[in-house]
């Protein structure tokens, strides 16, 4: 398994487990809710069966009540108001708090997902450019065997039409992979040297040439994307 697949791998599994954490939060949350909120129903289930028992005592028609007795209903109305109205705004502050949070939560997971699609779509283009990078250096010795089998070319005066057909063709690929996003170094005659970009084969003491600098490009070197995906071989001069 390369590299690139072994981390995706482990995010994967990193991200599962934090699933997994979140669900069983969520989940002993959902059932503490649950558990107060069936409480509070059966208090207002309470008060609604007392409702009920004192209206029906209101409405008998061969009942009559005494002044005493419509007191204590007057009594145990107020108490009910009184108990309705603080379970009312207990399950509105629960309602309102909640729905805060619940905002907050789902604020929350849209940034997590919003930063997830980042990274899905970053990992997607650099899994896309290293593979795409890998065809291109396996490319590359053909380009270079085409090149050198013009300059072959060039020495000999009767290979005229074998020298363009293969310069079309070299440039046809040059063309190809630029607009993909392959640079060559730079790395002129006099270009100092540049050990991230340069791979040293050689050295001369030449006295027209600074020390460090390239006296000969021995290959080309490249750029992918702005990546270093084989670097320039020169000959660099050196002090005497």
């Amino acid at each position: 398994m390369t590299k690139s697949r072994k981390s995706r791998k482990k995010d994967f599994e990193e991200r599962i487990d934090r699933l997994f954490s979140g669900l069983d939060g969520c989940s002993k949350t959902v059932k503490a809710e649950l558990g107060e909120l069936s409480d509070i129903k059966g208090e207002l289930s309470g008060i609604e069966k007392e409702l009920e028992r004192i209206k029906e005592m209101l409405t008998e028609e061969r009942r009559k009540l005494s002044g005493e007795k419509l007191d204590e209903i007057g009594d145990a109305v107020e108490i009910l108001e009184e108990e309705f109205e603080t379970k009312r705004k207990k399950v509105e502050t629960r309602s309102t708090g909640k729905e805060e949070e619940y905002l907050t939560a789902l604020k929350y997971q849209k940034a997590e997902f919003e930063n997830y699609k980042r990274r899905a779509e970053k990992e997607k283009q650099e899994f896309g450019d290293t593979r795409f990078g890998y065809f291109i250096q396996d490319l590359l010795p053909i380009k270079d065997a085409l090149e050198i089998a013009i300059g072959h070319g060039k020495e000999n005066e009767n290979s005229e039409g074998l020298v363009k057909g293969v310069e079309i063709s070299v440039k046809q690929i040059n063309e190809l992979l630029k607009r993909e996003g392959l640079d060559e170094i730079k790395a002129e005659e006099g270009e100092q040297f540049d050990p991230f970009k340069h791979e040293v084969v050689s050295k001369e003491m030449v006295k027209k040439h600074p020390a460090n600098t390239v006296i000969e490009v021995l290959r080309k070197g490249y750029t992918f994307r702005g990546k270093v995906i084989r670097p320039a071989m020169v000959k660099i001069a050196v002090e005497e």
